[in-house]
């Protein structure tokens, strides 16, 4: 350490000494940084720069300072570790006023990804100012630190959200799981049991009830860990009132809050809300975040449809009772696709699904809705994967609630269509929607009656080459409330017509040049095959699709439905 120290001084140091101070410095620098590089704990990390600098300078103090903003955008420092400084305070504003207090040279930390802060570096023993080679260690030095505490932010942040990816799809599998076991058959109580025991495992809380309001008056319908439910009445009806998850506070909602309910969650379906969900703290006592907030959300919205899928299955009974209806009914929360197409002597009938990831956003669906009208739709969903398909199931689940009560003389698909948007502007987020188009083929007049909602339009191809696009609708589905009626679109589909319904991974599939396979690609190879059977018209597609494709890379669901007149 004398030899640095002598650089400080006005004697000049011979060539020998000098190279040996520069070895005894790059000997120090690597050794720090074996020693900084060997560990991925933070504190380890701060502690060794600071013992080392303090130890290597011979220094008074030292500290480092981290540096963030606040919601406001205000920058906040931080001490994170300090040596000597007595009285420092934890956070602080003004950097420059807490270096000029503490007598300290600030030396920046700035990674390629961020400004880290600070490290503070007091006076030397002996009180002689940095000499140049003090100043070049300290660069040298600052360079490894900074590499370590980045490396470390790193790590950490990569185990933060690993830790929210495994939460994020645990949530994700437990509403599949609800998805799927909701049905119209189950009981209205055992929907809310169902829904307590899931959300009450998942979050890991205490105990928590659902309130329902009967002529005006609210009560605790079910309950879990709990044997008396609070029942503030007045502050149970301003929550009656949200429409979003809401965190209790004392200042609002002082009943609730000191029976310790902490989250308040409301079972919407359409504009009314069926329920609140009231959930106590969990058994850890940590916060919940947004994303538990949005789970809770998720799993009462597949509630609160549930609730509504059973209401209307039981007029459904009470109007048809009909065993046929029952049997469909109980595949209102089931997230599947057709397994098997009409047969029909006028109609030749295919369809194909190809997700891109195990599960499909894609759906598509072909029914008979009695002996004389048939039902198709197609849709695709914002998304990939489990989200998606979540999405789509309970989009089918809704479509196929109002399908039960189809009867010729009385169905209105505009308006059915503007019911299915509104539930689904009110019981999903901001992002998520779907396009949708859907059809009712009346095979005695085969008249084709069509909705679109902001869906790719179909193609009616005809006999003689030509073609028109079903355009004819509304908005996206789950973006906008249904203010205006859905438009709707009348057809005759006559003998060597086809009719091609289809998804964007179609037209949006991309070659090497990053070329999409285009709409006007998939209408020539629609005239040229209009001759065709439906199934063979669908190959031709996909082939010719597989073939654009780079190296048989598919970037989006595809889906199509082909219906050929005959």
């Amino acid at each position: 350490m004398s030899d640095v120290h002598s650089q400080s001084s006005p004697e000049p140091s011979t060539q020998g000494n000098s190279a040996t101070v520069f070895q005894f410095d790059l000997n120090s620098l690597l050794e720090t940084s074996k020693i900084l590089n060997s560990s991925d704990n933070l504190q380890f990390i701060l502690s060794h720069i600071l013992r080392t600098v303090m130890g290597k300078l011979l220094l008074t103090r030292a500290c480092i300072i981290s540096e963030s903003y606040q919601e406001n955008l205000e920058k906040v420092y931080r001490v994170e570790l300090a040596r000597g400084l007595t009285g420092a305070p934890e956070t602080f504003y003004d950097k420059d006023a807490f270096a000029e207090q503490f007598r300290l040279t600030l030396f920046p930390m700035i990674s390629p990804k961020r400004e880290l802060g600070y490290l503070g570096l007091g006076e030397k023993l002996n009180k002689a100012p940095f000499s140049e080679a003090e100043k070049k260690f300290i660069e040298s030095f600052v360079s490894l630190a900074v590499i370590a505490i980045e490396n470390a932010y790193t790590l950490l942040e990569l185990r933060q959200q690993s830790r929210s990816l495994d939460q994020s799809v645990q949530k994700l599998r437990t509403l599949l799981e609800l998805a799927k076991e909701y049905n119209v058959s189950m009981s209205r109580t055992d929907i809310l049991r169902l829904l307590l025991r899931s959300v009450a495992g998942q979050m890991l809380i205490k105990s928590c009830a659902v309130y329902v309001r009967h002529n005006g008056k609210i009560r605790a319908e079910v309950c879990q860990g709990m044997e008396s439910p609070p029942l503030p009445e007045a502050e149970l009806q301003r929550l009656f009132m949200e429409s979003t998850p809401v965190k209790l506070k004392r200042e609002h909602y002082p009943e609730l809050y000191d029976a310790e309910m902490r989250i308040a969650v409301p079972l919407r379906a359409g504009e009314d809300t069926l329920g609140l969900l009231l959930t106590s703290a969990r058994y850890s006592e940590t916060m919940f975040s947004s994303s538990d907030l949005d789970f809770m959300a998720l799993a009462a919205s597949q509630a609160a449809n549930a609730l509504e899928q059973q209401r209307l299955f039981e007029e459904m009974l009470k109007k048809q009772a009909i065993e046929k209806e029952l049997q469909v009914a109980r595949e209102i929360q089931a997230a599947l696709l057709p397994q098997k197409l009409p047969v029909m002597s006028n109609y030749d009938i295919a369809a194909i699904n190809i997700p891109t990831l195990q599960v499909s956003g894609d759906y598509y669906d072909v029914m008979m809705l009695d002996d004389e009208h048939l039902f198709i739709a197609i849709a695709d969903v914002t998304g990939k994967g489990i989200p998606a398909a979540l999405l789509m199931a309970n989009l089918q689940a809704s479509i196929k609630a109002y399908l039960l009560s189809y009867h010729p003389q009385t169905f209105n698909l505009s308006k059915v269509v503007g019911k299915i948007n509104t539930i689904m502007y009110e019981n999903t987020p901001a992002d998520k929607f779907a396009t949708f188009f859907c059809g009712i083929l009346n095979f005695k007049t085969r008249e084709f009656v069509s909705v679109n909602a902001g869906h790719n339009p179909p193609y009616l191809v005809h006999a003689d080459g030509t073609y028109t696009t079903l355009k004819k609708g509304g908005v996206i589905l789950g973006v906008v409330p249904t203010l205006t009626p859905y438009q709707t679109e009348h057809h005759l589909l006559q003998a060597g017509d086809v009719l091609f319904l289809y998804t964007d991974g179609i037209t949006e599939a991309m070659n090497r040049e990053h070329e999409q396979f285009s709409e006007a690609r998939l209408e020539k190879l629609l005239v040229e095959h209009r001759k065709e059977g439906a199934s063979h018209i669908l190959q031709a597609v996909l082939q010719a699709v597989k073939a654009f494709q780079s190296e048989e890379q598919q970037y989006d669901d595809m889906t199509a439905v082909c219906i050929k007149a005959q």
